[in-house]
């Protein structure tokens, strides 16, 4: 028998597990993360959709996208190498933030790493200064998550807090 994981949390749940919907999407998770959800309905007055039995198998569907083969991460102390790389041109903020048509508070914030770059606005950054900010992620660092468990919703999202 196989031990259920929490969809959000990733720990390992002891007894039945607590179905919650959450932006209607319907989750397994433990006693501790049901409170970010309300309790699945069990009947719904809304009927299925019904396909014609001639159209179900007719339809090719595409392979599903792998999204994470594409994923990128951003080199770590990518604010320190940004600063360099324009010290090294002998830039300053407003001087960069006038090339590559951004604010210098924007670049000053993401220098002492208080933001991330956007993807705009970090290839701008890489061509401007001829630099690498992103680091392939491998999918072994992906498939592993926290603590060798998977990947789980509470990896990426954010939980809003009530």
């Amino acid at each position: 028998m196989t031990e259920k994981q929490c969809e959000i949390c990733g720990a390992e749940i002891s007894g039945p597990a607590q179905r919650i919907v959450i932006d209607g999407s319907a989750l397994e998770v433990c006693k501790s993360c049901a409170r970010f959800g309300k309790p699945e309905d069990k009947w719904s007055p809304v009927p299925k959709k019904m396909v014609p039995v001639e159209r179900a198998f007719a339809v090719k569907r595409p392979k599903p996208r792998d999204y994470f083969k594409d994923l990128v991460e951003l080199v770590p102390e990518f604010g320190r190498k940004i600063r360099e790389g324009r010290e090294s041109l002998g830039l300053s903020p407003e001087e960069l933030g006038a090339r590559i048509k951004e604010k210098a508070t924007l670049l000053r914030k993401i220098e002492r790493e208080e933001i991330s770059p956007e993807d705009e606005v970090r290839k701008k950054l890489e061509k401007e200064l001829k630099i690498k900010l992103t680091d392939q992620a491998t999918e072994a660092r992906v498939k592993s998550g926290i603590g060798g468990r998977g990947l789980t919703l509470g990896d990426i999202a954010s939980i809003k807090r009530k």
